[in-house]
């Protein structure tokens, strides 16, 4: 080790025992090191020999990771910090990643919890429409068959509301297990343990779900109750699957490994609208659709021990050996030096984990954690779910043909999920979330317009309860409303679809990441229990004012991302809290426009004031000289 960087090291004893193990001391280069600052030699299972071989970066960053268990000079310590800081970008350019394929074999693996995400979300909006289903929970329950197949506003309200809740209770189970499972096993048990149990409460869920006979309430108040531990399955995987790509992923790969989870929901989405196809005249139809799913849970519990833990949670709970392990078993080579001592930074930078309590009183990170909530409530208010949740509702009143229609939707969004894998780092994630949203308001807009000024709605009203509804569209308008919808799709899927899950799995620091991701995913679902009610909202606004209502949201999510959310593509996790520290609202080119304007504006104002102010002084001189 040279002279110039034991000058950065300079530390004591905590003990003047020369005969212990801390009193040894190990000369080189006429410089005494204290061996218990080499307590790293537990920490990484290494020789003192072993440590004295070793190069100086290394030697200077195992130093710096055993600091926090001895006591050293404060000074020296002040000098490191500052000295680390300085050259944080210059220690953290030269990492090598080896060989990718594993690691996206680890992130394609993990992305299965999208699958079954993206499935059940796909398969509720063509099983309502199903005749199965309705003779499960409407025929003899609430009504005839006459009166179960008419449009949305003219169905019974009780059994409309049922519908409001099969899917509201499965989001409120998401929102539970985003917020109040995912966090605690991630930080307790790791990564992969959370990914586990995600597959065992949809497995649950599931099978409550469908097993049980239909033609009853007390049964259905029970299979709502399946829908809860379901949706809790559900929570957990999509606080996981980003999660865990985003901390195995190398950095040039990282929206697109982080982005295998999108992938994942949009193939579940579609692959769950081609069983519907399939099934969709089948007596048991909205059963066998819902239990083909659990193929992928039972996939991950047994696949999931094969896969390595994140090296970033090893490094924090169990020491830099076990993260030296799992990243060289990641990354297919030997040298992985440079990427420990970039997480041992962020680390040591960081500090201690963060308690929820100082996550809400930090102004740094309450502000993050705003963006990362802002995001995934931006997503939800776009009207994604809604549109696949009742899009089959909705386009059985348009076109006669909901199921095809969902299909149609759902291949658009796998079909353009692709390309956007290979986008999300190279036109960069701020990029493609402003301009692909503003193509999202335009679909909705012209959806909107297209059915107000092409579709008639015919309403039978009797003592203002609506017992019919015929909604009568033109063969073009129904196939453009369609299409744009479609248009929708596709933006929404090479932007916002996966975006919201790589950007609010990578811009937390580590250690208060698990914490902060689980509730910015909370918020999605928090959002998906309030945009359940959306059907509710048809009757009195109308299929036209819902998309001109989403429409509006999207523009608005565009603005939020110009203004308050910075670029991340390329950038070292480790090196992202530097990153939001240089992005400013003031410095935002609209702001600067206005401020100017208004600055402008007060400048001429008091311009105006004070020669009004001498004009009146001029006066009273006049008369006073009079």
């Amino acid at each position: 080790m040279s002279n110039d960087v034991i000058t950065k090291i300079n530390y004591l004893t905590s003990t003047t025992d020369d005969s212990s193990a801390c009193g040894l001391r190990s000369k080189k280069n006429n410089v005494d090191l204290d061996t218990n600052a080499l307590e790293v030699l537990k920490y990484e299972g290494s020789t003192h020999e072993e440590f004295e071989n070793s190069s100086e970066s290394q030697q200077a960053h195992l130093l710096i990771d055993c600091s926090e268990e001895k006591t050293f000079n404060k000074t020296s310590l002040e000098s490191i910090n500052k000295t680390d800081h300085h050259h944080h970008h210059l220690q953290h350019k030269d990492i090598r990643y080896g060989k990718p394929y594993f690691a996206i074999f680890l992130a394609a693996f993990s992305s299965l919890g999208g699958w079954f995400f993206g499935y059940d979300q796909g398969v509720t909006g063509g099983i309502v429409i199903m005749h199965s289903f309705k003779n499960d929970f409407c025929v003899g329950v609430y009504a005839n068959t006459s009166v179960c197949d008419l449009s949305i506003a003219a169905l019974p309200p009780d059994y409309r509301q049922f519908l409001v809740f099969f899917t509201l209770m499965y989001n409120l189970g998401c929102f539970i297990g985003a917020l109040f499972i995912s966090s605690f096993v991630a930080e307790k048990f790791g990564r992969r343990a959370i990914i586990f149990t995600s597959a065992v409460l949809f497995i649950i869920g599931t099978s409550m779900v469908i097993l049980p006979p239909g033609g009853s309430k007390p049964i259905m108040i029970f299979i709502l109750i399946g829908r809860v531990v379901e949706g809790a399955g559900v929570g957990c995987s999509s606080f996981a699957c980003p999660l865990y790509a985003s901390e195995i992923a190398p950095t040039n790969l990282r929206g697109m490994l982080s982005g295998f989870m999108a992938m994942g929901i949009v193939t579940g989405l579609f692959a769950a609208n081609v069983a519907n196809f399939f099934l969709q005249h089948h007596k048991w139809g909205w059963r066998l659709s819902n239990a083909i799913i659990l193929i992928a849970p039972v996939i991950i519990m047994l696949g999931i021990f094969f896969c390595p833990e994140t090296p970033r949670w090893l490094f924090k709970k169990k020491g830099r050996k076990s993260a030296e392990k799992s990243l060289k078993r990641i990354r297919k080579i030997n040298d992985v030096t440079a990427e420990l001592n970039a997480i041992a930074d962020a680390i040591r930078e960081e500090g201690n984990e963060l308690s929820i309590k100082e996550l809400f009183t930090t102004k740094r990170m309450l502000e993050r954690l705003g963006i990362g909530m802002g995001i995934h409530i931006f997503l939800q208010t776009s009207g994604i779910s809604p549109i696949f949740a009742y899009g089959g509702i909705i386009f059985q009143s348009v076109l006669g043909s909901g199921i095809i229609s969902l299909l149609i939707l759902s291949g658009a969004n796998m079909l353009s999920t692709i390309p956007a894998l290979f986008l999300f780092d190279r036109v960069g994630r701020r990029n493609l979330l402003i301009f692909c949203g503003l193509g999202m308001v335009v679909g909705h807009l012209v959806a909107a317009t297209v059915f107000l000024t092409g579709c008639n709605v015919d309403k039978t009203v009797i003592k203002n309860i609506i017992v019919n509804e015929e909604v009568n569209c033109g063969t073009n308008a129904g196939i453009l409303m369609l299409i744009f919808t479609v248009i929708y799709i596709i933006c929404f899927a090479l932007s916002w679809g996966a975006i919201c899950w790589i950007y609010a799995a990578e811009i937390y620091p580590l250690n208060i990441r698990a914490r902060a991701v689980s509730l910015t995913t909370a918020s999605h679902w928090f959002m998906c229990i309030i945009m359940s009610y959306i059907l509710e909202l048809i009757a009195p606004l109308g299929i036209h004012g819902v998309f001109y209502l989403f429409s509006g949201l999207c523009l608005l999510a565009v603005v939020f991302v110009y203004l308050f959310c910075p670029e991340t593509k390329g950038v070292l996790l480790e090196d992202i809290e530097e990153v939001f520290d240089n992005f400013q609202l003031k410095d935002r080119t609209v702001v600067k426009v206005l401020r100017r304007s208004l600055c402008q504006r007060n400048t001429k104002k008091t311009h105006k004031e004070s020669q009004c102010e001498g004009n009146g002084s001029l006066k009273v001189l006049k008369l006073e000289s009079k």
